[in-house]
This record gives C-alpha cells, sequence and structure tokens, in this order.
C-alpha cells in the first residue's frame, strides 16, 4: 500500500462567494498539486472539497496522512461528529440536517476507500505546505474573479485565421477548470484558459498518472511482445509488456511489474531508456521506457481479468511489421526504433 501525504486548503471571497480550494499530494518523493474552485461557495465547502478532490485522485488504496488547518473538517473524524450524524440519519444533536451534507458523504467514502490518519495544522504559520495550499486556494480564486471580470467571453465561435508570424509567449492560463468524468484509469476535465493574446477559449484535457513500458531484449536480439485484445480499437495489437502507475509510484518498480506479469521474465540489469508524451494535444500521460537485459524465465502473474499471448521475435521482423501496419501501438514502435538504433 502506497504512502501519501496529503495538504489541504480552502479559501473564500465573501462567505459566500467565490471559493477556491488548493491540495499538495506527496508520495514517493514526488509531489502533485491540485487546485480548483467555484463561483458561488462557502469557505466550509471549500474546506471540505478539498480533500475530496484530493483523495479521488488516488487511483489505488493508500496508507495517507492527510492535514488540514481546518477544524471544522478535522473535528469531523477525530472527534466523531461523522460517526455521531450517520446515526441520526445525517443530523445533528439538536435535530437539525447537517449542513454540507453530500460533501461530508462523500469525504466519509473517500475515508472508508483510504486508510486516512487525520492531522489538524495551524493556518498561516509556519508550515510550508499548508501555506502552499493556500495560495493555490487563493490564486484560483484570483484566476475566477479574473475571468468573471474579463471582457472576453468564452465561445465556441470559428476564430478567424491568422496569417501573421506570431514570436510571442506561447504560455496559456489555467481560469477555471471543472471535472467531468472520474474513472479508474483517468479523469476528464474541461479547462478555461486565457491565450497569449487575452482571448479566452475552452480545453478538454486527460489527467493520467503515466505508465512503464519494457524492451525485454535477449542475447540473440530478440525482443518480447504480448498479444491482447483491446476493446477501444475492436482487435487483437501486438504491444511491448506495460502498465499505468500508481500515483507516486516509481516507473521502475512498475517496469519491473508488469514485465513479470506480462511475460514470467525476470531481468538482471532494467536501464532507462526515454520518456515520452503519448498523446499532448489532450492528455497529460507520460511513459517511462526502459530496456531489460539479462532475461531469465519466471512464473507469470497476470492480473485476474486480464489474457494475453506472449512471444518473442527478431528486432528486423518487429521493425517490417510495422511497416507493414501489423504494430501500430505508439510506445511499441518507438521501442522497437529505439533498440534498432542502438544495436544497428
Amino acid at each position: 500500500m502506497n504512502k501519501v501525504d496529503i495538504y489541504t486548503d480552502g479559501a473564500c471571497s465573501g462567505n459566500p462567494g467565490i471559493g477556491g480550494w488548493g491540495a499538495i499530494l506527496q508520495s514517493n518523493g514526488q509531489t502533485k498539486e491540485l487546485s480548483g474552485g467555484e463561483m458561488e461557495s462557502t469557505n466550509n465547502k471549500m474546506e471540505l472539497t478539498a480533500p475530496i478532490e484530493a483523495l479521488s485522485s488516488l487511483s489505488a488504496k493508500c496508507k495517507v496522512d492527510l492535514f488540514s488547518d481546518s477544524s471544522y473538517v478535522v473535528n469531523g473524524f477525530e472527534k466523531g461528529w461523522v460517526k455521531s450524524w450517520i446515526k441520526r440519519g445525517w443530523r445533528t444533536a439538536s435535530g437539525d440536517e447537517v449542513k454540507n451534507i453530500e460533501l461530508w458523504k462523500r469525504l466519509d467514502q473517500l475515508c472508508e476507500m483510504h486508510d486516512v490518519t487525520w492531522h489538524k495544522v495551524k493556518g498561516h504559520s509556519d508550515n510550508v505546505n499548508n501555506n502552499r495550499c493556500d495560495v493555490l486556494a487563493t490564486s484560483y480564486v484570483k484566476k475566477l474573479k479574473e475571468g468573471k471580470s474579463g471582457q472576453v467571453v468564452v465561445g465556441v465561435e470559428k476564430a478567424a485565421r491568422r496569417s501573421e508570424i506570431y514570436d510571442g509567449s506561447l504560455t496559456e492560463k489555467v481560469l477555471n477548470n471543472k471535472l467531468i468524468y472520474k474513472g479508474h484509469i483517468f479523469t476528464v476535465e474541461t479547462l478555461d484558459v486565457e491565450l497569449p493574446t487575452g482571448k479566452i477559449v475552452n480545453r478538454e484535457v486527460i489527467r493520467h498518472n503515466g505508465g512503464a513500458a519494457v524492451v525485454a531484449l535477449d542475447e540473440d536480439g530478440c525482443m518480447y511482445v504480448v498479444h491482447q485484445f483491446r476493446v477501444a480499437l475492436e482487435r487483437e495489437t501486438i504491444e511491448i509488456p506495460a502498465g499505468k502507475l500508481d500515483f507516486g509510484e516509481d516507473p521502475l518498480i512498475c517496469a519491473r511489474r508488469e514485465l513479470l506479469e506480462e511475460t514470467g521474465l525476470m531481468a538482471k540489469e532494467i536501464k532507462p531508456l526515454l520518456e515520452m508524451n503519448t498523446t499532448p494535444g489532450f492528455c497529460n500521460e507520460r511513459l517511462y521506457l526502459y530496456i531489460a537485459t539479462g532475461l531469465s524465465q519466471a512464473k507469470p502473474d497476470y492480473d485476474p481479468d486480464e489474457y494475453i499471448k506472449c512471444e518473442k521475435l527478431p528486432v528486423d521482423q518487429l521493425l517490417k511489421m510495422i511497416f507493414e501496419g501489423k504494430i501500430t501501438d505508439s510506445k511499441t514502435i518507438i521501442g522497437i526504433l529505439a533498440i534498432k538504433n542502438i544495436t544497428k
């Protein structure tokens, strides 16, 4: 079980008013920052939303230390308020319905999914991560204010084509984002972004933890590939062993695991080969490609719902299969070309 430290904070300009939240996730030396907000919210809603969004971003069960400066949120769990509310049908001791009930229910569900220990920290003090979360939250409030007061309206009208050469900044400033879908493998967001010219447009982004893939090369110059059915393509594909990363997972650990799971092979040595962004136009997935040598056969460890066949083929034959259209998977094509370049 991965160990994750999560820091959260919420902010609101007016109460009720424009709200923002920020979260920092740290695991195995890696850090992820999250932020968001709403045009109409309260401070308590944002304090609850921050840990909800942070915990929702975890793709597997984790042991979590969760730090917040909100007594409202921390006491809900540390002082047993939530358990008491549940026993009363989500009502307070006075019989009133619990405020922000849907947020509390969702947060309670997430805490049941993970092993969460709550920690109360002093706000606006010497906790660096808490202070950073405050910056993330208040910055998002500012973004929403700027988006609300801006003169350019988000639209889908077709823009006029440009003919002049542009040599200015390429940075697009994110003003607002909205979670559209959360699955086991990825999430989908829509973002309002400000172009360098000041125009505001909409982007659709898929968030993915990334993955690791392995070029398993034996002493005879053959590579191991796997055959499996991909329902998205409605056909069988030929791919190198690969799998997705859990949040904070070391890509090398993932690479070794996937090699064993899909081929039953263990490697004396696994070295980084290259890194790639698979589809940067709409997805942040980053793939870490490794080369494995000194191979020895062990026992495969397939996922219970994964059905694949493994074979080894000469690199030259695999190269030919690319140009025959028999191999179309991008990571596999890049892996074959990279090995061909190394071994030529």
